[in-house]
C-alpha cells in the first residue's frame, strides 16, 4: 500500500474528475462533508446535495454522481437502498469507477455497512475530524484504483462466472480466500459459484464460511436465503430473512418477503412486531400492503383459533388501518370473527367498510354473514339466495345459507348448495359439509 501522501493525490485527483453527490436530511451535516470534499480536491461546481431519498435518486439519475455521500439514515428512509438504485441506473449508462461512502452514527449502524461488502465502498463515522476522514476515503479510493491480488483475484473470478466458467470461478475463488484475513466476499462468491453449478451442499458451506467471518455479511445471507428457499427448506430459510430484517434496513421487498415466510412457517408471534417496521416505512409498495394486510388478516384468524381474542382483535385493527378501505381484507376480518360468532366485534369493521364507500357487493355480503342467529333460519335462506341471484357470491355466503337450509328443513337443498359450493371453492370442503351426516355425503357420492 503507498504512503498517505500518494493516497491523498489519488484522492484529489479523483474528486477534480467526478461529480458528487452529498445526501443528509441536516443541512449542516450536507456542508460539512462539502467543505471537507473542497478541501481534498473536488471542485464546488461538481458537488451536488440533496436533504431526501427522492432528491438523491432525481440526481442520480439526472447528473450520474460517481462519489456518493450519504448519511446511514434519510429521514424514516436508509440511504442503503439507493445503492441498488443507483446500480441499476449506471449499470445502464456504464458508469463504472464509482465510490459510496456511509455515514454512520454508531457501532450498530457501523456493522451494518461494514456488512454491505462490496455494496458501501467504506463508512465514517459521525463526528469525524477532517484527517479521520481524509484518510478513510483516500486509502479506500486508492485500493479502488490500485486493487489488491485478492481484489484482482475475486474481478477474476467474478468474469468467469459471467462466462459460465463455473467450475475455474470456484479454483479462482478458492485461491482469492488465501489472499486475505477476512475473506468473507471471496467465501460469498465461491458459494455463488457453487450454487450456479448446481452444488447445493458446496454452496451453502461457503456461504457459512463466509458468515463465520462476519455474521451479518449481506451477501452472504442473501445467497443463503435463496439457497433454502429454492429447496424449500422455509424455516431456514425465515431465519436467514428474519436476520437480514432485523440488521438491514427496512425495504418494501425485503419485508413482503419476510411477512410472506413468516405466515408460511406459522411465526405469527412476529407478525406484529414486523407491522411496526411497516408503520415507518414511507414508501410502501401496493405489493408490501398487500402481504402486510394478508399477514394480519391470517394472524388474526390464528389467534381466534386459539382461543387468544385480544390479539386477534389487535391483528384485525392493524391489518384494517393498513387495508385503507381495501375490502378483500376488510371482508375477510368481518368473515373471521362471524364464524366464531363474534358478531359485536365485527361492527366496527363494517363502519371501515362503509366509510371506505363500498356499499355494492362487498357491504351486502359482509351483513350476510354478520346476521345474528336469532334471524329465523328461513329469512336467512331468502336473502341468501336473493345475494346468489344477484350474482354475489362469496364462500361464506354459502356456509351460512347451507348452515341455514338444514335448519329450515331444507336438507336437499343444502346438499345441491354444498356441491356447488366445493365445484368453486374445493379447498373449503369442510365448511360447506359441517351440517350433513355421513349418510347424507354418502348419497350424493361425497364420501
Amino acid at each position: 500500500m503507498a504512503d498517505l501522501e500518494e493516497q491523498e493525490k489519488v484522492l484529489s485527483d479523483y474528486l477534480s474528475r467526478n461529480h458528487a453527490l452529498i445526501i443528509d436530511s441536516i443541512s449542516s451535516g450536507r456542508k460539512n462533508i462539502s467543505s471537507c470534499l473542497t478541501k481534498f480536491g473536488s471542485p464546488r461546481s461538481q458537488i451536488s446535495m440533496a436533504g431526501t431519498i427522492h432528491e438523491a435518486r432525481e440526481e442520480i439519475q439526472k447528473n450520474k454522481p460517481k462519489v456518493i455521500f450519504a448519511d446511514f439514515m434519510i429521514g424514516k428512509e436508509s440511504s442503503l437502498d439507493l445503492i441498488q438504485y443507483q446500480k441499476a441506473q449506471y449499470e445502464q449508462a456504464g458508469v463504472k469507477d464509482t465510490l459510496f461512502v456511509l455515514v454512520t452514527s454508531n457501532a450498530s449502524q457501523s456493522a451494518v455497512a461494514q456488512a454491505a461488502e462490496e455494496d458501501v465502498d467504506t463508512f465514517i463515522i459521525k463526528p469525524f475530524s477532517l484527517d479521520t476522514m481524509k484518510k478513510a476515503v483516500a486509502r479506500t479510493v486508492y485500493a479502488k484504483i490500485n486493487p489488491s491480488t485478492y481484489m484482482q483475484t475475486i474481478e477474476e473470478g467474478k468474469q468467469q462466472l459471467f462466462e459460465g466458467d463455473y467450475r475455474g470461478a470456484a479454483e479462482t475463488f478458492k485461491k482469492a480466500i488465501d489472499l486475505d484475513e477476512k475473506p468473507t466476499l471471496a467465501h460469498f462468491y465461491h458459494g455463488q459459484a457453487d450454487y450456479m453449478a448446481k452444488a447445493l451442499e458446496a454452496a451453502e458451506k461457503s456461504y457459512q464460511n463466509g458468515l463465520s467471518l462476519n455474521n451479518i455479511h449481506y451477501k452472504c445471507l442473501v445467497g443463503l436465503f435463496d439457497l433454502l428457499h429454492g429447496e424449500h427448506r422455509f424455516d431456514d430459510a425465515y431465519e436467514v430473512m428474519k436476520k437480514l430484517a432485523n440488521y438491514f434496513p427496512a425495504n418494501p421487498n425485503r419485508l413482503s418477503s419476510v411477512l410472506r415466510l413468516s405466515v408460511q412457517t406459522k411465526n405469527y408471534g412476529d407478525v406484529d412486531a414486523y407491522y411496526r417496521i411497516f408503520v415507518e416505512i414511507e414508501s410502501r409498495s401496493d405489493e408490501l400492503v398487500k402481504h402486510m394486510c394478508s399477514a394480519l388478516a391470517v394472524t388474526g384468524r390464528h389467534y381466534l383459533q386459539n382461543n387468544s381474542l385480544p390479539k386477534a382483535i389487535q391483528a384485525f385493527e392493524s391489518g384494517a388501518i393498513s387495508a385503507a378501505g381495501r375490502a378483500k381484507y376488510l371482508l375477510y376480518m368481518i368473515e373471521a370473527l362471524a364464524e366464531y360468532g363474534l358478531m359485536k366485534e365485527t361492527e366496527p369493521f363494517l363502519k371501515r367498510l362503509k366509510y371506505a364507500g363500498h356499499s355494492g357487493p362487498e357491504m351486502a355480503t359482509a351483513q350476510f354473514i354478520t346476521l345474528e342467529e336469532t334471524t329465523p333460519p328461513l329469512d336467512v335462506v331468502n336473502r341468501g339466495r336473493n345475494l346468489i341471484n344477484d350474482g354475489i357470491e362469496h364462500p361464506a355466503v354459502y356456509e351460512k345459507l347451507i348452515m341455514n337450509s338444514i335448519r329450515a328443513g331444507f336438507k336437499d337443498s343444502a346438499l345441491e348448495l354444498a356441491k356447488k359450493a366445493m365445484s368453486k371453492w374445493p379447498e373449503r370442503a369442510k365448511y360447506f359439509l359441517r351440517g350433513f351426516s355421513a349418510d347424507e355425503l354418502k348419497s350424493i357420492g361425497i364420501i
